[in-house]
């Protein structure tokens, strides 16, 4: 918490003099006159590398290296008649270290406000039940029940588990409203691991997508006709422990889809298509399942 505390400050500190920094007069001169552009510029790269997860997974070099070059196409793009000799080059170094300054704190800001935000899931929220594995680390096994199903010929499933947005409502102060909602989500999902393990089958495989805040199970020889009793367990069961709606999209192999990103996006499209055809005051009444 004292790292994001400091890091806040620096820039909120940084921030006060970068917007204030022509009000320096020496001997009665304004030596520092930054062109208006890069103020703009500045708030922008500051609040693009807060908002943005992609500058923050990537090394601060990398942020760095990309507002610098913006900074140096506008420079040559729109005021190319200002020389590069004399006072002017060094106003140009000024307002690109400015600029740079700028992104480095911004950079340490979200680092630290994601840390802040992971350590306070790790403590408060269940931890993903161990059957649960993350998709993206599952290749080999996905592959090889394909393969499987292939080569003999047998139906399998694919159930995409995700729940309703429209019936997790929370009254929460805007300021702290996205951290909340996120976490929200998150808890959802997490605590809809032990409904999913308590109603499978020894024989289902289930992979954790936390990108899409979803699951999917793996039913080998079984086709769509006998998921849907298994989704509407899974829905039961949520909406009895956990108090939401689940929305469940089942695709089979071979009748829906011949690979399993194919199955994916088709269970996917059925899950949102129940979504969109239920209103908001009539979510706690589903039941249907897409197959």
């Amino acid at each position: 918490m004292k790292y994001l505390r400091r890091s806040i400050i620096a820039l909120v500190l940084y921030l006060a003099a970068f917007f204030n920094i022509e009000r320096l007069d020496f001997q009665g001169e304004n030596v520092i006159d930054l062109r208006s552009f890069v103020y703009i510029l500045g708030l922008a790269a500051i609040i693009i590398t807060l908002m943005l997860p992609y500058f923050r997974q990537r090394r601060l070099l990398v942020a760095m290296t990309y507002w610098g070059a913006i900074y140096a196409i506008i420079r040559l793009a729109f005021f190319n008649s200002v020389s590069f000799v004399g006072v002017d080059i060094y106003l140009s170094l000024t307002e690109l270290v400015f600029l740079l300054v700028g992104v480095r704190f911004a950079h340490q800001v979200a680092i630290d406000l994601y840390d802040f935000e992971q350590a306070v899931i790790n403590i408060t929220l269940p931890q993903v039940n161990r059957q649960i594995r993350p998709l993206n680390d599952s290749n080999d096994e996905i592959q090889t029940e394909m393969v499987r199903s292939r080569r003999h010929r047998r139906p399998m499933s694919v159930l995409v588990i995700k729940p309703d947005p429209q019936s997790v409502n929370l009254a929460i102060h805007r300021s702290v409203e996205e951290v909340q909602k996120s976490m929200m989500t998150r808890y959802v999902v997490t605590s809809l691991t032990r409904v999913v393990a308590d109603v499978m089958r020894r024989t289902d495989m289930i992979f954790e997508q936390p990108s899409s805040n979803q699951f999917i199970v793996m039913s080998p020889e079984t086709n769509a006709a006998n998921s849907v009793s298994f989704a509407e367990r899974i829905k039961a069961a949520a909406s009895e422990r956990l108090g939401v709606d689940v929305l469940c999209g089942i695709a089979s192999f071979p009748d829906d889809a011949l690979t399993f990103d194919e199955l994916i996006r088709e269970a996917d499209t059925r899950a949102l298509r129940q979504l969109k055809a239920v209103k908001p005051q009539d979510t706690r009444s589903t039941v249907q399942t897409e197959i």
